[in-house]
């Protein structure tokens, strides 16, 4: 009987098999990236791996970086994962008792690679005391597991060269490099160094040479595809985001090509740190890593992982923007999300446009160009016109930045159905430099960025000129909706739901109309529901408040905001052919008007007539 079952269950397996199932395989399946927000391990805790990389031991990969406490090393940490998106603690590979001289020092952009011949596991970092930048050293240490605790072997200069800015490289044939941000013609990080590790991976055995000079370049990282080497930096601009470059060789020793900008100005806010080769059964992706510091709060820190495109045809490298984006981790496929940008190539203008620039730069897709203002007066403003409503779930702004180190932009967001009447979402408070993505959510036709001031960090006035270099505005193919509706009183039937001082209510002769005026679209957090935007204040919706108050309020992008302005409509308590709206976020309570203010109740067959007619409405689509 105990064979029969198991030839059974063999023909059920290769029956599956034949038809495209297979049991037998653990899949990663398809796993979100999500930029710009804190990352979170599998406990629940703030993943402490800063500027490290990713190495892959059998189907798991391990994820290194470094933490500090309060500018010092406290230790490199190493995460699990096997689908690159939930990562579980493993160890502290490496802390700051480690050693004696790891007490009070620097540990930065640690990397960790792996010798086949010594079957040892290599970490490598930036090595300096605890107060200052002075040593220019690398440190070393080894372990025979990827995530046990690895031996200090020390902190040397190779060969006596400064080293800070590093990452290490092991080669197709198994040579190891070590690449640096080192000095050459008297400036600290003026010019790259490349040397040849020794066949241990734990020292270097020779200088290759000297790459970018009087460049100033830091952060490096270096991938191969085919038989072409990519080496990435940055610009040495201190914690400040700024314009990324890579150069192209056939060789780890060179020629290398000249730099050639990839990204936008700032590298979309971050700084480059490794570059991760993901290899599936499918295709080989990879994922550029970057760190997003906040420079006026140095522990305020944010992952940035993004597709990279590396062209094998003409050698060329591209990175674009994502705040989401998926990954297959067994394919290795990449799939980016299905927005439109519907600023790109419209109808462009501006308050002015210095000679040789143009306010169709902003929206041209490329990110090297720019339009600029005929002089240095604030505010200043640019605006695009779609040419009809667009549905805008996210505008990404690639700001003017001075050699990656001056400015953040305070900057207002209006938009008009009309090209006459304009709301407002105000970013004023904003603090951060090169780039800014924000998720909004409002379907109009014209769009106006309202760059109201630019604070300089180094200096005391504002001698800026507004300069924009890129704006996308993406949202879905086809709009939440275009048409409008009014909902009248089936108690008042003269009355129309309107929005007055930012409060709701019913009124006679509502004027302007158009505060009257709403887009109904599916629920901004259930599709089963439904959210009323305001027409002449797009990117506002109806929504309940703490005291269940009905008001106008710009969207913001949260459960509580998304969930407050999401209503169930559902045949009217008083007419069935008319409608009623619950709260999706209060099940049970409805809108109503009392004293011709809208407020949530709580509404049920035992209600009285009185009740049940203020929360009935006639729906009149236009």
């Amino acid at each position: 009987m105990g064979n029969r079952k198991a030839v059974w269950f063999l023909v059920f397996a290769l029956t599956l098999t034949m038809f495209g199932f297979h049991p037998e395989r653990t899949s990663a399946a398809s796993v979100t990236i999500t930029n710009g927000s804190d990352w979170l391990d599998t406990a629940g805790n703030p993943i402490q791996a800063n500027s490290g990389n990713i190495l892959k031991v059998g189907s798991t990969y391990y994820w290194y970086g470094e933490h500090a406490v309060s500018g010092k090393f406290d230790s490199v940490n190493v995460y699990t994962s096997t689908d690159l998106k939930n990562w579980t603690f493993s160890n502290a590979i490496l802390t700051k008792d480690s050693a004696t001289e790891l007490a009070s020092s620097k540990i930065e952009r640690p990397k960790v690679i792996y010798n086949a011949a010594t079957k040892q596991y290599v970490l490598w970092a930036h090595y300096e005391n605890g107060t200052d930048y002075n040593l220019g050293r690398v440190a070393v240490a080894t372990s025979s597991t990827p995530n046990g605790k690895f031996t200090y072997e020390g902190s040397f200069r190779p060969l006596d060269y400064e080293s800070r800015d590093m990452t290490v490289f092991i080669d197709t044939d198994g040579t190891g490099y070590l690449i640096t941000a080192s000095r050459k013609n008297g400036g600290a990080n003026d010019t790259m160094a490349i040397f040849k590790m020794n066949a241990s991976y734990t020292g270097v055995e020779s200088f290759v040479g000297w790459q970018f000079e009087n460049a100033y370049r830091e952060a490096p990282a270096v991938v191969k595809k085919g038989n072409r080497y990519y080496l990435f930096t940055s610009q040495a601009a201190g914690w400040y985001p700024n314009q990324g470059a890579y150069a192209t060789a056939s060789s780890m020793t060179g020629t290398w090509s000249a730099l050639t900008p990839y990204g936008n100005p700032s590298a979309f806010g971050s700084q480059i740190h490794d570059i991760a080769t993901i290899t599936g059964s499918n295709t080989t992706s990879y994922i550029y890593m970057g760190d997003r510091w906040n420079p006026l709060n140095l522990g305020e820190h944010k992952h940035i992982w993004l597709p990279l495109t590396l062209n094998d045809s003409n050698g060329t490298a591209s990175l674009e923007w994502y705040k989401e984006w998926n990954i297959d981790a067994v394919t290795g496929t990449v799939t980016p999300p299905s927005l439109v940008n519907h600023a790109q190539g419209k109808t462009a203008t501006a308050i002015s446009t210095a000679s040789g620039s143009t306010a169709s730069n902003v929206n041209d897709g490329n990110y090297q160009t720019s339009w600029a203002a005929s002089s240095s007066t604030w505010p200043a403003w640019w605006q695009v016109d779609f040419g009809a409503p667009k549905t805008i779930t996210e505008i990404d702004i690639s700001w003017f930045m001075y050699k990656g180190s001056e400015g953040y932009y305070k900057y207002k967001m209006e938009i008009s159905n009309d090209g006459v009447n304009y709301s407002t979402l105000d970013r004023t408070s904003n603090t951060t430099y090169g780039f800014t993505t924000d998720a909004v959510h409002f379907t109009a036709r014209y769009v106006r960025i309202n760059m109201v001031n630019a604070v300089l960090w180094n200096n005391p006035g504002n001698w800026y000129t507004p300069t924009l270099h890129e704006v996308k505005m993406l949202g879905p193919a086809t709009p939440d909706a275009t048409n409008y509706s009014r909902f009248s009183s089936f108690n008042y039937p003269d009355r129309y739901i309107r929005h007055s001082n930012f409060t709701a209510r019913i009124d006679t002769n509502v004027s302007p109309v158009l505060d009257s005026q709403f887009r109904v679209v599916p629920g901004l957090t259930s599709s089963t529901g439904i959210s009323l935007e305001s027409i002449n204040f797009p990117g506002y919706f109806l929504k309940r408040n703490a005291s269940n108050k009905i008001v106008l309020e710009a969207y913001t992008d949260t459960a509580t905001y998304k969930g407050d302005a999401t209503f169930l409509s559902s045949p009217g308590w008083a007419d069935s052919s008319k409608v009623s709206l619950q709260s999706y976020s209060q099940p049970g309570y409805y809108i109503r008007h009392y004293d011709y203010l809208l407020q949530l109740d709580a509404i049920n067959a035992s209600s009285s007539t009185t009740v049940k007619g203020d929360a009935t409405f006639g729906r009149s689509d236009f």
